[in-house]
């Protein structure tokens, strides 16, 4: 009874699966195929995803130093391996460090020279947490350690899937083993149920709609001249809107989770329509409503919805963040945002 799957799956017929049709083998056994990959391979995208102006993330410190740190969530509780991209260049080591309860970390060696394309893997030995913390710091040998881009995603299953069953944000999702669909096998009332409880569990699996952390503890005198974003400014707010479909958001209430890393709190906040008043230092995540984009809904005639920090008068100009505040005053380090 093995939960196994195609890459990429044969999908049935449409009509062959409709209301008053005989039920056949072979669809119901491409629909449990295709459950599995989407499961174990369908659904993983990247959970991180950043680049900085070359020699704005840099580090020339022979001691590590914490530079960014990001909100992500998991994919399932299966997908226990973080597959991390990072181009970088120069002598010197990247240490990453991933927090779901249970940590786990790695270190890239950095060989110098020109910038290279530098991979990492950290394996998780359970979950404790649907969401949890990627920090990178950065040390330099000699010179100095320069980090152009970052990507990240959980790593892809592969075909026979585990025997057990895991969770998608809360929600129980158990493998088809697709031996028992097959002709001449019997069907019964919990396949259909089965099916249906491990789609509602895909359709609750996190897509990251933002991933943005500030750069800390870099150099200064930078060789290059530029300056790294030590906080969030007024003027990043509207880059870092990012126009989205949420898919069944017209049918299906959504919660959308927004994780903002924040410094000398209190600190108020405009997030998709809403103000919002973060209490503590450290990580705040909250969940917020929808903002529909009726500009958009009406030209793509799908649920658009602007995800992000809002460009209100207050996050521009009444927060200060255009300029006039310091490292003393509250400040936005680092956002992250998901949703289904």
């Amino acid at each position: 009874m093995s939960n196994s799957f195609t890459s990429p799956p044969t999908f049935t017929d449409p009509q062959a699966v409709v209301a008053g049709q005989p039920i056949a083998s072979g669809p119901v056994s491409r629909i449990g195929e295709t459950l599995n990959y989407a499961f174990g391979r369908g659904g993983i995208t990247n959970v991180i995803s950043q680049a900085w102006r070359e020699g704005t993330c840099s580090q020339s410190l022979t001691t590590y130093q914490e530079m960014c740190e990001w909100y992500l969530p998991s994919a399932s509780t299966l997908h226990d391996d973080l597959e991390v991209y990072i181009i970088a260049h120069g002598t010197g080591s990247i240490r990453l460090t991933l927090d779901f309860g249970v940590t786990a970390s790695a270190v890239i060696a950095l060989t110098g020279g020109s910038a290279h394309l530098y991979t990492a893997t950290l394996s998780l030995a359970s979950f404790v947490a649907t969401f949890g913390t990627l920090t990178m710091e950065v040390k330099a040998t000699s010179g100095q350690v320069k980090v152009d881009s970052i990507m990240a995603r959980w790593a892809p299953l592969s075909s026979p899937l585990p025997t057990s069953s895991a969770s998608i944000s809360g929600v129980t999702f158990r493998p088809m083993g697709i031996g028992r669909l097959g002709t001449n096998q019997p069907l019964s009332a919990r396949v259909g149920h089965r099916m249906l409880q491990n789609i509602e569990a895909l359709r609750g699996r996190y897509r990251t709609w933002l991933s943005w952390s500030a750069v800390l503890n870099a150099d200064r005198d930078n060789p290059a001249g530029d300056r790294p974003v030590e906080w969030l400014g007024g003027g990043d707010i509207e880059r870092l809107i990012t126009p989205t479909h949420i898919q069944w958001s017209e049918t299906l209430p959504q919660i959308i989770y927004c994780a903002l890393r924040v410094e000398n709190s209190p600190l108020d906040v405009d997030i998709m329509g809403r103000r919002y008043t973060l209490m503590s230092d450290g990580w705040n995540v909250i969940s917020v409503e929808l903002d529909i984009d009726s500009e958009r809904v009406n030209a793509f005639k799908l649920p658009i919805f602007r995800v992000g920090l809002d460009a209100s008068e207050y996050n521009l100009i009444g927060s200060g963040w255009n300029g006039s505040r310091g490292i003393s005053d509250p400040v936005i380090t680092a956002v992250c945002m998901w949703g289904p």
